[in-house]
Formats: C-alpha cells, sequence, structure tokens
C-alpha cells in the first residue's frame, strides 16, 4: 500500500522511513511533502493509502490540508495526523474532521506498527466490499431487463470499481495467504499450549505480528476474544477430568493454568451453569443409571 509522509522537518520524514521494514508489512513510502501545498500537488496526480500529516507547519497547517483534501475530496486514504504533547488541541481538532489515529513526536516503532496494522486490516474489509459490489455489479449487467442506457451506467460504476481492485489484488491475494498461515501457525500452537500463560503479546512476538492485528484475525477466525477461546478449551479438557479421573479442583485448575481455584470455578460455571464439583457428581450419577 502506498504512503506520503508530509512534515516540515526533513530528519523526521527520513527517520519515519527508516523507523520500520515498511515493505514487511506491505506498504511502501511513495512520496514525501515539505509542506501542505506539496503535498496538495502531490495527490492531485497520485493516490495513496495512507498519508502521515504533522500538525504544525508553516503556511498551510496539517489541519488546514486535511481539511481542504475532505472539502475537495483529493484522497480516500487513511490519514494518520503526527503531534506532539503541546498539540493535543490541534488533535482534538483533527478528531472532529473524522480523524481517529495519531502518533506523537517522538514517535516510537511499536506505536507505528499498530496504526499501519490497523489500516491494513482495514483495507482488507475495504478490498472484500470492493469484490461484492463488483459482483452485484455483474448480476445487473446479465439481468435481460435492462435497457442500453441502465447498461451504460452499471459499466460506469464498473470502471470506478476496477482500478481500485486492481491496484490492490495482488498484495490481498498476498495478505489473504499471510492471514490463512499465521491463523493455522497460532490455532496449532494454542492447542498445544493453552494451559500455559499464553498471551496475544506473547504470541505476537513469537509469530512477529501485532498483537493487535493478531487479536483481530483471531476475532474473525473463531468468533471469539482469544482470552475467552483460551479458556474455552481449558473448560472442554476440565471436563474430561473430572469425569475420568478423581483428582480436586484445584489440582485440575492448577494443572490447566488458572490462576487459582476460585478462578477456575467462576469460568466453569459461566460456561456450563454448575460448578465443577456438581459436574462430576452429576454426571457419574448420569452415567451409573
Amino acid at each position: 500500500m502506498r504512503v506520503m509522509i508530509v512534515d516540515d522537518e526533513p530528519f523526521i520524514r527520513e527517520g519515519l522511513k527508516r523507523l520500520i521494514d515498511w515493505r514487511k508489512y506491505d506498504f511502501s513510502v511513495e512520496a514525501e511533502a515539505g509542506n501542505a501545498l506539496e503535498a496538495l500537488s502531490i495527490l492531485k496526480k497520485n493516490k495513496f493509502n495512507m498519508l502521515l500529516v504533522d500538525i504544525r507547519m508553516p503556511g498551510m497547517s496539517g489541519l488546514e490540508l486535511i481539511e481542504t483534501i475532505k472539502n475537495e475530496k483529493l484522497s480516500k486514504a487513511h490519514i494518520v495526523i503526527l503531534t506532539g504533547f503541546a498539540d493535543f488541541e490541534y488533535a482534538r481538532t483533527a478528531m472532529r474532521l473524522g480523524i481517529s489515529d495519531y502518533l506523537l513526536k517522538p514517535i516510537q516503532t511499536e506505536e507505528l506498527i499498530n496504526v499501519i496494522e490497523k489500516v491494513r486490516y482495514k483495507n482488507t474489509e475495504r478490498i472484500d466490499k470492493l469484490y461484492s459490489e463488483q459482483k452485484e455489479i455483474l448480476m445487473e449487467l446479465l439481468d435481460e431487463k435492462k435497457d442500453p442506457e441502465e447498461i451504460s451506467e452499471v459499466l460506469a460504476k464498473q470502471k470506478d470499481i476496477e482500478p481500485l481492485i486492481d491496484a490492490v489484488k495482488k498484495s490481498d491475494e498476498l495478505r489473504r495467504v499471510e492471514r490463512r498461515d499465521i491463523g493455522d501457525e497460532v490455532d496449532a500452537y494454542v492447542t498445544k499450549h493453552y494451559r500455559e500463560n499464553i498471551s496475544l503479546k506473547q504470541l505476537g512476538e513469537l509469530f512477529h505480528v501485532n498483537n493487535v492485528y493478531l487479536g483481530q484475525l483471531f476475532k474473525k477466525r473463531h468468533d471469539m476474544l482469544f482470552k475467552d477461546y483460551v479458556t474455552y478449551m481449558r473448560i472442554i479438557d476440565a471436563e474430561d477430568m473430572l469425569l475420568h479421573s478423581n483428582k480436586r479442583v484445584y489440582e485440575i485448575a492448577k494443572e490447566l493454568g488458572f490462576s487459582n481455584a476460585d478462578v477456575f470455578i467462576s469460568r466453569f460455571v459461566q460456561h456450563k451453569g454448575v460448578t465443577p464439583n456438581q459436574f462430576r457428581i452429576k454426571s457419574r450419577m448420569k452415567n451409573e443409571k
């Protein structure tokens, strides 16, 4: 995905370009501008997926630049503002313009990665939506009831959509493969280590993936939060242990990785509606009949 950095300080622009390996996250810094007017000139000739815009710049400020972009519909890029602590009021104004992401100077590597992963995730959803729209358009074309004028309108819509899809199709294919492979690897790891004290942060470090993105990926794959999935796996295991062993509740809790027996009992009740001991007694009585 294409990125432009807009900041009047050359060392800030250079620092951002070198702060991370952009291509590793499927991004590329394709342009930079030292002021708002230069940025506007570039935007009129080029398309970007993300803009990093400094709030304070000589002449036209970053906020005025953003407002111009919005009013003149110059770009649909995701805009991230660059700001210092003293500029918080400016940041609030930017948020009123619909800008929800900002990076505080000096910009930290992890914070930048969090933002671009968020943008990448949103872009993937946008592509999915575009594919659906294109499918609907093609279905319209197959409708024999359409007259020539209506068909021309449909073709015009398709023409608007195609450049966007073509521009991101290759990178989207790569992202889909990447998401599937990482998801499969994470699932396999969790299945093997769910009794341990694992977290999204640890998994992110292990698989070299941002933990926020990983959490979103996990929610999409399993329709539940990561911590809830780990608990679910432990409860299934607990059922088997309660039925086929004489281990005490606190022993099972410890073996499954719960911090203490009370936490285990609470989670078990949430899932099964009865305490572990009640579950054991009822299940054994049922089996004896």
